[in-house]
């Protein structure tokens, strides 16, 4: 961590100082919301959440050697600041180590692929900068605060993604992050639920334009509907109106993609080691970044084709019997269709096993019945549908595959019958929210070849 004092915490987060004058001249060594995680010299800011109170955890924190703690009430052990909120509290101190770094930061958002993207962007920017990306799904506001404090002199850009399932969520982390480049990836369906519309997913990704920094960049998606709208954006696509065009697309399957990318006179072939047209769009996005941070084509190329898939993200699993899709990490009904064509072009028998599609509202039933019928289309041998809401899915598949479509009510009633089902040579796609806890389909499926 860049040098941090407790006095500089103090003025970021406004709160009142209960302790020894002396320390306020020390750095931190680390700011945590984990007891777990607190070394000494570190700040503890606990966090009020929905089955916990951070603040019961204190003792720990300190045990483990904090030397400072945030609380919104008042202790009988100091050292400790006295702030009204905590999360705001740790938002503000976030905002003022941001400010610290002149390097550029990549703001990343959308209702599809965003970790993907994220990961590629940060792939495609590692052949030419030291970068910092957000981990895992970090995303929200509490861990963006921490992507942030991960920030060391060493980084030469940061690539932060902001998720978001309630309107004024991506303005209080865009607040902190102050983009230098807003990537928007798409405007689906995710978290519909709250959003009530398309136009209000749209509106609540777009709280990140104001906290844009002066003289930034806006990078879309040219084929989105909603993006294209974006004044002033370089758009990335497969359609003839983006600054960055992708041609020439070859699909190697389980393999990865092939693709030409055409940024004004330039060209060049690329690689990108994941499935599916989306795998290409999500490189694009990584390409036109890149470019905007004044990397060759070249160098955009080389980095792009060291990306690593996460589990759980379209993750292939090539077993000795058949081979495994893992795509288990989230799922909505973009997700889910991009998904489903990778499968449909697979050769041998394909098996898609599908669950529940969370945070879709009113909107719910149809959207999974769309999908069961999107899934039948397809071309899939074999349809297995799992949870609540994946019944809507099986009836929409069953109108035109009723022989290949079957329901499980549960996760525990599907992995009982997959030896009944599952045969060599099989390819098989497992895809749900993450809510579902699909994964465990996928270890059992593992465990049975």
């Amino acid at each position: 961590m860049k040098t941090f004092l407790f006095q500089e915490i103090l003025s970021a987060c406004g709160g009142e100082y209960v302790g020894d004058p002396a320390l306020l001249f020390k750095a931190a060594t680390g700011i945590v919301i984990d007891s777990r995680n607190a070394v000494p010299g570190s700040l503890y800011v606990p966090i009020i959440g929905e089955n916990h109170d951070g603040h019961a955890f204190i003792p720990a924190a300190r045990a483990n050697g904090a030397s400072l703690v945030l609380s919104d009430r008042e202790l009988q052990d100091p050292p400790y600041i006295l702030v009204a909120n905590t999360l705001f509290a740790l938002q503000a101190i976030a905002a003022r180590y941001r400010s610290l770094f002149s390097i550029p930061v990549v703001g990343l958002t959308g209702s599809a692929g965003k970790t993907s993207t994220k990961d590629m962007v940060a792939a495609a920017l590692g052949a030419h900068f030291s970068v910092l990306k957000t981990q895992g799904n970090l995303n929200n506001e509490t861990g963006a605060p921490l992507t942030l404090f991960s920030l060391e002199e060493s980084h030469e850009v940061a690539v932060v993604e902001m998720g978001t399932n309630h309107f004024g969520e991506i303005d209080r982390i865009a607040a902190m992050v102050r983009p230098d480049i807003c990537l928007f990836t798409n405007i689906g369906y995710a978290h519909i639920e709250n959003f009530g519309t398309r136009e209000g997913i749209f509106r609540g990704k777009t709280e990140m334009l104001k906290y844009m920094r002066p003289g930034g960049h806006i990078v879309a998606n040219g084929d989105d509907d909603f993006l294209v709208q974006l004044p002033d954006a370089m758009l990335y696509g497969l359609g003839a109106h983006c600054n960055v065009l992708g041609t020439e697309i070859e699909d190697l399957l389980l393999d990865g993609m092939n693709f030409s990318v055409t940024y004004f006179n330039q060209q060049k072939r690329m690689h990108v080691p994941a499935l599916g047209l989306h795998s290409v769009y999500n490189a694009l996005a990584a390409v036109s970044v890149g470019l905007l941070l004044g990397m060759r084509l070249d160098e955009i190329a080389s980095g792009i084709e060291t990306y690593l898939p996460l589990p759980g993200r379209m993750n292939v699993v090539k077993l000795s019997r058949y081979t495994v899709i893992d795509d288990t990490y989230n799922a909505n009904p973009t997700s889910v269709q991009a998904s489903v064509d990778v499968l449909a072009k697979c050769s041998g028998r394909r098996v898609c096993i599908l669950g529940d599609m969370r945070e879709l509202g009113r909107e719910s039933a149809r959207l999974h019945e769309e999908i069961g019928v999107y899934t039948a289309n397809s071309g899939a041998d074999l349809l297995l549908f799992v949870g609540t809401e994946s019944i809507r899915m099986c009836e929409g598949a069953s109108k035109s595959a009723r022989n290949r479509a079957h329901y499980f009510e549960t996760q525990e009633a599907l992995i009982a019958e997959l030896p009944n089902w599952i045969q060599p040579g099989d390819t098989i796609l497992v895809k749900a929210s993450r809510g579902m806890h699909l994964e465990n389909t996928v270890k059992a499926l593992l465990a049975l070849s």
